[in-house]
Formats: structure tokens, C-alpha cells, sequence
């Protein structure tokens, strides 16, 4: 009897155990209204209670327009759809933090990303590179740094004056204008004398992102590389990178 009573126990627990871990791994969805219009038009998904995607309707026409996938509940990257189309022509890349450290976007609408953003350190020290034929190939590349403090020079009340206009400088530019892969254009803001040999050079027709992803395997070999105690991230990285390929 005493055996009965001790299996049944047991079987009660497997269910119990069993019933919990199947519930804490379902898929569960939340609607929600995030701007507050009185429609519902994102959609958050769960796996149990940890966030692995959001789905936005921005247009209002019931179909999703951006999408936001996460790894263990932080972001990750997201697509969108920015003239509602239903074609993906952005795409928005973040680091281990969430935060966003990447854009690429495709304006012929040929479905592959021609320009591309990323932000070496933040806002203020960012990378812009084009593919202006949309052969697949980097043909224009700008390093700039944002600048608070920027003035436009103007008229006020008949006067010679400034009025404040924060934007980017660009401190280096490279430029593939006949498209034949080698630099015909090549400036630094604060060299009036730029080296010389940078002209007909071969330029870097990888976009920083891909680059950075065949750079993963030889940066997992330095995991025990220091700067100033702390080991160096992948943003870090990609700065030194582009330092050593560009000469920067």
C-alpha cells in the first residue's frame, strides 16, 4: 500500500515538474498599444517570461512592419520595412548591451543594403560607407565626429552673425568615383597635405560589419587581452580595425 501511496506521490510531482517547465517554455504574446492612438500595434512575444521578439504595425494596415528579435532578452538586430512595401530595407544590427551599433540600408529597393552606419563610439565617432552603383562594393567612405557646438555664419537684423548648428565634421574621406576599386579621392580635415600615395590605392570594398564578423575568430583568440585592465569589445576592436586598415 505504502508503495501505491509513494508512486502516485511521485507521478503527481513528474506531472507537476513536467506541467511547469512546458508553461515556462510556451510561446506566450502580448498586444499593446506603445503609442498610445488607441490601437494595438505591436505585438510582443515570450518564451516564458523572457522577450525573443517584438513585431510593430506602423502603417496601420494589420500587417508588421519592423520586427525587433532579442537573445537572452536583450536586443540583437531588428528589420524593418520603412516605406511598407513588405520588403525589408533597413536592417539595425546592436552590441551585447542593446545597444545600436549598426544601420544598413537598401534605397534602389533591390533587396541588398547600400549604405551603411556604424557607430564607433556612440553618436559621436561614426563610419558611413555607400555603394553608390549598388555593384555590391564600397565605393565612398567618411569618417565623422559629431560637433555640438557647429555655428552656420548668416545675416541677423542686417548683421553678420551665427546661429547654432549642431551636425557632423567629416575628418577623412575616401572616395571610388569612376568605380574602378582604387581611391581617386582622398581627404583629412586637419592634414591640408594628405599622403600622396593614398591615390589609385585599392579601397576597402568590405563594409565595416562583414569585416568585423571574419575579425570574430581572430579576436576570440585575444580574449585575454587587456586595455587598461579591462578586455577589449567588439566596438574597440572595430575602431582599431579600421585605424590599421585605413591608416586612420
Amino acid at each position: 500500500m505504502i508503495k501505491k501511496i509513494s508512486s502516485r506521490v511521485f507521478f503527481l510531482i513528474f506531472i507537476v515538474v513536467l506541467s511547469d517547465t512546458v508553461l515556462a517554455s510556451a510561446e506566450r504574446i502580448e498586444s499593446k498599444d506603445e503609442d498610445k492612438d488607441g490601437r494595438k500595434e505591436t505585438r510582443v512575444f515570450y518564451e516564458g517570461s523572457q522577450i525573443t521578439r517584438v513585431e510593430v504595425d506602423k502603417n496601420g494596415d494589420g500587417k508588421p512592419d519592423q520586427w525587433v528579435y532579442f537573445k537572452s532578452g536583450i536586443r540583437n538586430h531588428s528589420e524593418i520595412d520603412a516605406d511598407f512595401d513588405g520588403k525589408i530595407d533597413k536592417w539595425v544590427i546592436y552590441d551585447a548591451k542593446g545597444v545600436r551599433r549598426q544601420t544598413a540600408k537598401d534605397t534602389n529597393h533591390d533587396g541588398k543594403p547600400d549604405e551603411f552606419l556604424t557607430f564607433l563610439k556612440g553618436r559621436d565617432l561614426v563610419l558611413k560607407e555607400y555603394d553608390r552603383n549598388f555593384d555590391g562594393r564600397i565605393d565612398k567612405r567618411m569618417l565623422q565626429r559629431w560637433d555640438p557646438n557647429r555655428k552656420i555664419t548668416t545675416f541677423i537684423n542686417g548683421r553678420p552673425g551665427s546661429i547654432p548648428n549642431p551636425s557632423y565634421l567629416t575628418l577623412r574621406r575616401e572616395e571610388d568615383n569612376n568605380f574602378d576599386g582604387k581611391i581617386d579621392v582622398y581627404r583629412e580635415r586637419e592634414n591640408k597635405n594628405p599622403p600622396a600615395d593614398k591615390i589609385g590605392k585599392e579601397i576597402d570594398s568590405v563594409p565595416a560589419k562583414i569585416q568585423e564578423k571574419k575579425n570574430s575568430a581572430e579576436s576570440d583568440k585575444k580574449k585575454n587581452q587587456t586595455d587598461g585592465g579591462k578586455q577589449r569589445g567588439s566596438v574597440e576592436n572595430l575602431v582599431q580595425n579600421m585605424n590599421e586598415r585605413h591608416q586612420w
